[in-house]
């Protein structure tokens, strides 16, 4: 049987803005000491895809400095700290897209990479958006607002135009809960 870890020590080795990478040592349940184990410790963060009351899908398109490409995504952002996830994703919507919407529903959340990470990612379906304020985004954000057809997207979906690995499964997830994408 699957048994958690035991954590022995945890040590900061690295803080900078909003990351702490840590060595931890780790009690296996066979006995054995696993050290040092590095955790990195990062925002929970949200993304929501948004649909238009015209079954258009709102996207962003920005540079990402550590992939070394500009990629098409779901707005989205970190979660302060103490903010509700529901609220993070409300106000992202708003500073990236101008967007808004009073039907905004949890898809799902995960673990995006625990092996190395210790955060949580929230996905998001927001229907029935309006425009209705001027795009805020954050200083160094350079964001390029998309307003796709809902056929235009599902072919995007389908020929792997996204490439920002963790948003795909909220794509797919949110193109079944619309009606768009039939499982078989």
């Amino acid at each position: 049987m699957t048994k958690p870890w035991e954590l022995l020590s945890s040590e900061i080795v690295y803080e900078k803005k909003w990351l702490k990478v840590k060595e931890e040592a780790c009690r296996l349940p066979d006995g054995r000491i696993l050290s040092p184990y590095l955790v990195v410790d990062v925002p929970g963060f949200c993304n929501v895809f948004i649909v238009t009351e015209k079954d258009e899908v709102v996207l962003v398109k920005q540079y990402r400095h550590a992939g070394g490409v500009v990629s098409i995504e779901m707005p989205g952002g970190m979660v302060d700290p103490g903010e509700d996830p529901a609220e993070t994703v409300l106000r992202e919507m708003r500073e990236e897209t101008g967007y808004s919407s009073d039907q905004v529903e949890l898809l799902y959340t995960v673990h995006p990479n625990p092996p190395l990470e210790r955060n949580r990612a929230w996905f998001y379906l927001a229907r029935n958006a309006k425009p209705d304020q001027v795009i805020a985004p954050d200083p160094f954000e350079d964001i390029e607002l998309l307003l796709v057809s809902k056929e235009e997207f599902m072919r995007m979906l389908l020929s792997h135009t996204f490439t920002h690995g963790i948003q795909t499964g909220g794509m797919y997830a949110a193109a079944i809960k619309l009606g768009w994408l039939v499982p078989e």
